[in-house]
């Protein structure tokens, strides 16, 4: 369960097509600070396994979608006492979230789609060196060009994009200003604990290249919250990316406090009770 944008086009032509759903969307790393813990360090994917990811709500309009999701700490930790890697725990009635509320505008008539990230620290533990990367696999021109693409940087905007011989461009920005970037071939591409920092480097052949920003923010004690909002658009030329990436950023900056006001409301906090099933329904099957 998680997050990824599935496909996107721009005038037609493909930007994201079958990608790999751990190649589009958000990942996050830290590390876990407790008393009984210590501190253990986290890499989430954007699609993480419930229970480690469980769905809260859902809400679906004409140009608004919101998904809010938590991140349990405790079902994260039993995975890793199960594999062996940490040394059990005696887990009491602590509370364990991490709400990430997710607010997708994809308004018509405009060459851009605005994805607002909100996370709160609703745990009693501390995160430390947070970092949020953003992650997408484009697939220029799809299937015909997935593995022709080429890629850059414009460090005085802030984005990152590919592009192909036809043209074709598809890039990504946040309003929040990025720490770190890198282009490489998506198979050689790797977060962990060995290697938390993106590179700051481009591939600089065409190829079946992945695309990443990284924001840090240190740290999110108990209920401390972190927000951006990452615009995403194609075009036809790099002047008109640019272009498009800044007005998107632009009208993003306008509906921050509408995003603050449906994060703090107290439906968008309710957990629906389909979902409850459902989350449930996968921790036995993931306990199998």
């Amino acid at each position: 369960m998680g997050f990824s944008i599935k496909e996107l086009t721009y005038k037609g032509k493909y930007l994201l097509f079958l990608t790999e759903q751990q190649f589009a969307g958000p990942w996050f790393s830290f590390k876990l600070i407790g008393k009984k813990i210590g501190t253990i360090p986290v890499v989430l994917k954007n699609i993480e396994p419930t229970p480690i990811y469980k769905m809260v709500n859902s809400r679906t309009g004409t140009v608004i979608d919101r998904i809010t999701l938590d991140f349990d700490i405790k079902e994260y930790l039993k995975i890793l006492i199960r594999e062996k890697k940490i040394q059990p725990i005696p887990f009491k009635k602590e509370h364990s979230s991490i709400r990430l509320y997710i607010d997708v505008f994809n308004r018509p008539k405009v060459p851009y789609v605005n994805t607002f990230f909100t996370l709160k620290n609703i745990s009693d533990f501390s995160l430390i060196d947070f970092s949020m990367y953003f992650v997408f696999d484009f697939d220029i021109n799809g299937l015909e060009g997935f593995d022709n693409d080429l890629s850059g940087y414009d460090e005085e905007n802030d984005i990152l994009y590919q592009y192909d011989h036809t043209g074709l461009y598809a890039g990504f920005s946040p309003i929040s200003k990025s720490t770190n970037y890198e282009t490489c071939l998506t198979k050689d591409f790797k977060i962990n604990n060995e290697r938390l920092n993106l590179s700051n480097t481009l591939h600089k052949e065409a190829g079946e290249i992945l695309s990443a920003l990284q924001i840090e923010f240190k740290t999110l004690k108990p209920d401390q919250s972190f927000q951006t909002a990452l615009v995403i658009s194609g075009a036809l030329s790099k002047e008109e990316l640019i272009e498009n990436i800044n007005e998107g950023k632009t009208n993003a900056m306008k509906f921050l406090s509408q995003v603050n006001r449906s994060v703090k409301s107290e439906q968008r906090n309710i957990q629906e009770e389909a979902f409850i099933k459902i989350n449930l329904q996968k921790s036995v099957d993931c306990n199998e």
